[in-house]
């Protein structure tokens, strides 16, 4: 018979026997096995850009062709001592601010002057490369709540919170007053034609609409039913397409339709991803567009095709950036500049919100050659970093401007 106090040693011995075997198997895991931890380098949480993009395809229906996945560049970690570029090289560089206001619903004119709205005295200002802001007219518009300008600048349509629209000419201080049911107002490119979304209370007085600017002579278009949010009014460069409708086919894809003035039977855009938005090149022959999918984490890739005729869905490629149109001003048919957000959380396709705050770097992209680089860093003596939030660039090229979305002061680039 065994003595309890024996059994208590016999049971401690056990125990120390399971400890030292669980000690020893982990001493072994934690010399031999065990992965070194990853370091965290500032300013590495994303790839590099590639410089070539896939080369042009085009699938059935104009379908896209993917190459590898989206990119975008961070800015390298480091010392401050060396100054910013003035000129853009791919480094950091210094822009110049132009406006000590905010530049709300600014445009840079066919003139070269910029039209903005200022909210402090609520009057919309001019502004000459190089010089000081002016008046467009000394009349206060009250609580403006979005603008859609004409190409020359002259004229504009004032929306307002209460749901009023305003067609109002800076120059013969004209004024007319469109429907309340109107929305998303676009110019032609002659400044001749408007055109927008007529929104009746029921499903069968919903239209896509042309007129005059100031809301004379209108014309029936299309009829929208209860498509509007899927329906962009945009009038083309060309004259040839006054919208576009995305449809879903799948849960991974769309198809674009184009919207002509008759009833044209326009050839369609496939696309690999949900979300479209689009934006035409400056002679409408293409079309800049982004959309996600769970492929790109819900991020928004952007996408250049053909856009004009036959041509529609020509070329259509993945040009590997993670922006949207809006985001982005086409220089030509062949290049584009774009501000990119230096990383995206999963899921900024469909939450754009959550980029409001991430800093942008400034991409050129060769469309001839399939080449994407970063340009520039933009700064300031007092900023490091900038969220833009409307871009243009003049017409010679040589300077970009954008809004930032902080200050929404207007600031200027050199590119060359």
């Amino acid at each position: 018979m065994i003595d309890i106090s024996d059994r208590k040693k016999i049971i401690f011995q056990i125990l120390g026997f399971i400890l030292t075997v669980i000690l020893l198997a982990w001493a072994i895991w934690a010399v031999f096995f065990r992965s070194p931890g990853a370091s965290v380098v500032p300013g590495r949480g994303v790839e590099p850009p590639t410089t070539g993009l896939p080369q042009v395809g085009e699938g059935p229906s104009g379908q896209v062709v993917d190459g590898t996945g989206p990119t975008t560049l961070a800015p390298e970690p480091g010392e401050r001592a060396v100054e910013p570029d003035v000129v853009a090289a791919g480094g950091r560089t210094l822009v110049n601010t132009l406006t000590s206001t905010r530049a709300e619903f600014n445009t840079l004119t066919d003139s070269g002057n910029f039209n903005y709205y200022n909210y402090v005295d609520e009057k919309f200002y001019g502004l000459r490369p190089g010089g000081d802001p002016f008046l467009l007219s000394d009349e206060v518009f009250r609580s403006v709540d979005n603008v859609a300008w004409s190409n020359g600048g002259d004229s504009a349509i004032l929306e307002f919170p209460d749901g009023s629209n305003i067609y109002y000419n800076f120059e013969t201080k004209e004024r007319a007053t469109l429907p309340k049911e109107a929305q998303e107002f676009s110019f032609s490119k002659d400044d001749k034609g408007l055109a927008y979304e007529y929104i009746g209370q029921a499903e069968d007085d919903r239209w896509i609409v042309a007129s005059s600017p100031n809301g004379q002579g209108q014309q029936l278009i299309e009829p929208i039913g209860k498509e509007s949010n899927n329906i962009k009014v945009d009038w083309s460069p060309n004259n040839e397409v006054v919208a576009t409708y995305r449809e879903p086919t799948s849960s991974t894809g769309e198809e674009v339709f184009f919207v002509g003035f008759n009833g044209e039977n326009y050839l369609s855009l496939q696309t690999n991803g949900l979300g479209f938005e689009g934006k035409w090149s400056t002679k409408g022959k293409q079309v800049l567009y982004s959309v996600f999918s769970e492929g790109t984490n819900y991020n928004p890739v952007l996408h250049i095709s053909g856009a004009e005729g036959d041509d529609i869905g020509l070329g259509n490629r993945s040009l590997q950036i993670q922006t949207w149109p809006d985001k982005c001003v086409f220089e030509s048919e062949d290049y584009v500049y774009c501000a990119v957000p230096q990383y995206l959380d999963e899921g900024a396709g469909v939450f754009r919100e959550i980029t409001n705050s991430i800093p942008d770097t400034i991409y050129k992209i060769d469309l001839i050659n399939n080449i994407s680089t970063a340009i520039a860093f933009p700064e300031t003596e007092a900023r490091t970093s900038f969220t833009i939030d409307s871009i243009s660039i003049s017409d010679d090229g040589k300077n970009l401007y954008f809004t930032d979305r902080v200050s929404g002061r207007l600031h200027e680039m050199r590119l060359r």
